[in-house]
């Protein structure tokens, strides 16, 4: 149990990186991380290749309590099942590095027989789409081909995909026809962000 005064300076200096209003809530350890492992960690990071490991640790602060070990087998694990750069993935979603292998491979699996040809390369330009469940995942592909759009596009375009739900997508369908346009990421994202559905 730390004392009063070690968890103040705790609190004090995860307080200058992560900002005060942000120590004590989730996802922050009710005792933070020794002092020593943070820049432990910023200088391990960096010398397996991520090139903002600060902002990783802000989006995901528990990556302070991963072991070196539990990254480098997911490094070599991403590696091994075909993805090219690991360590950009993990930076743009580090919630990959929580991912089991078995949820990786089930998603891969999963894409392959949905007709996806290349899950790996759709996984990396929509790492988030690892922490869907296939329900979810089949009622976008069903509202994607529903309103007649090109899947991947649409997974290209990650906000738009993982936003996606009938409740606004058939509105902004009937917009772009009004409007005479396409219904691709990008007019949809369009109408979607000015609200003029």
């Amino acid at each position: 149990m730390l004392s009063r005064s070690e968890r103040e300076e705790r609190v004090t200096y995860y307080s200058k990186i992560f900002g005060l209003e942000n120590i004590g809530q989730r996802p922050f350890s009710p005792s933070l991380w020794p002092i020593a492992s943070y820049d432990e960690k910023i200088r391990g990071l960096t010398e397996r290749g991520f090139k903002d490991p600060q902002k990783m640790i802000t989006s995901l602060p528990a990556i302070l309590g991963l072991s070196f070990e539990n990254i480098d087998e997911k490094i070599r694990g991403l590696t091994e099942r075909g993805f090219k750069d690991p360590q950009k993935m993990i930076t743009s979603s580090p919630a990959i590095l929580g991912y089991s292998f078995e949820n990786i491979d089930e998603k891969i699996r999963g894409f392959t027989e949905r007709g996806f040809k290349d899950p790996q390369k759709m996984i990396t330009s929509l790492p988030a789409i690892l922490g869907l469940s296939f329900e979810n995942i089949d009622r976008k592909i069903k509202l994607c081909r529903r309103l007649g759009v090109d899947v991947g596009a649409f997974i290209a375009k990650t906000i738009v995909f993982v936003g996606m739900s009938d409740r606004h997508y058939i509105r902004i369908l009937r917009k772009c026809r009004a409007l005479g346009e396409e219904p691709t990421p990008k007019n949809v994202f369009r109408i979607y962000s000015k609200k003029i559905f």
